[in-house]
């Protein structure tokens, strides 16, 4: 049977069609249930600072202003099947050193300086940043931004998960931000939330007397069961405080309060007049618990430790525990 040339383009235009469709729907498929009349307002919930987050129901509204960069932090093949309109995609890949000896680690200020420029976002953009899946890789990012000392920095609560469930439009296409020279002012940086494996082994050490390590990986992680692509052993810092970073959100991805947050974690015995460590495999899980201690509740002195599981695995010369 012979197919003339209009007919093959037809028959692919349909196949294209089809897929197309059937990518669209998947985009925006979500198995998030959830109920609008439940939702407690961020300035309701009893944060010391409400501004380090954003409800999706204040994005929508300004999503599309000149000052404001919508940042999703996921793969490029994932943003894809759908994004909050106007946002400029970004992976770890993008925002980590590829020089460090170990994978994973946090670019330089001046690394990011440079991607953000590169991105159309300047220093006076309020940046909103999201992801899927509990928010632990934008909450790295929010942590990258607040310590190279950007002003305006927020972390989309219930993520794209959320968006998505109520309802509000999905994108496909990429945006058009022309570049901008993103300027570092070197007065403003602040790595009190950073910690490094010497920080982390005063405590183990015993020389950080009011120090905590907390892991926040999974239970099977923490035990030694599981050991994630990228370590070299599997196992825990020495190390008794173990709070899954995913106990800080509801069922629904959304922060839980502050009362309940703080049920949580003193329930465990992380007070807020500890020098909490925060640790997981990379830094990123961490970011979000950094992000929930320090700006949800106030702690003064939390910080993530950006080498993590990988650094300390690899190291021979670092005690580690299993069960």
């Amino acid at each position: 049977m012979k197919f003339s040339k209009k007919k093959v383009a037809i028959v692919l235009a349909a196949i294209v069609l089809v897929g197309v469709v059937g990518f669209v729907q998947t985009s925006r498929h979500t198995d998030l249930e959830v109920n609008e009349e439940d939702y407690i307002p961020i300035e309701e919930r009893g944060y010391e600072n409400p501004d380090a987050l954003i409800s999706p129901f204040e994005l929508k509204e300004i999503k599309d202003q000149d000052d404001v960069a919508v940042v999703d932090f996921r793969q490029g093949v994932n943003y894809m099947t759908g994004h909050i309109p106007g946002a400029i995609q970004v992976w770890r890949s993008d925002v980590t050193d590829p020089d460090h000896e170990y994978a994973g680690m946090r670019i330089s200020h001046e690394g990011l300086v440079e991607w953000l420029g590169d991105n159309g976002i300047s220093n006076d953009d309020t940046v909103v940043v999201y992801t899927s899946g509990g928010g632990h890789d934008a909450a790295r990012m929010w942590w990258m931004m607040t310590m190279m000392g950007h002003e305006d920095v927020r972390f989309l609560d219930g993520g794209l998960d959320y968006w998505n469930a109520i309802g509000y439009d999905l994108a496909m296409s990429s945006p058009s931000r022309e570049p901008v020279e993103y300027e570092l002012d070197e007065s403003k940086i602040d790595e009190s939330m950073l910690a490094d494996v010497d920080d982390v082994l005063a405590i183990v050490e015993g020389e950080n007397e009011d120090g905590i390590i907390l892991d926040t990986r999974s239970k099977s992680e923490y035990t030694g069961e599981d050991e994630v692509s990228g370590a070299a052993r599997a196992g825990r810092i020495p190390t008794p405080y173990f709070i899954e970073w995913t106990e800080s959100n509801n069922e629904d991805n959304l922060t839980k309060t502050a009362d309940e947050l703080r049920e949580v974690f003193e329930s465990e015995g992380v007070y807020e007049d500890k020098n909490v460590i925060n640790y997981c495999q990379s830094g990123v899980r961490s970011a979000h618990t950094t992000l929930v201690l320090s700006e949800l509740l106030g702690y003064e002195d939390t910080q993530n430790y950006d080498g993590s599981w990988i650094e300390w695995s690899h190291r021979d010369d670092l005690d580690i525990e299993k069960d």
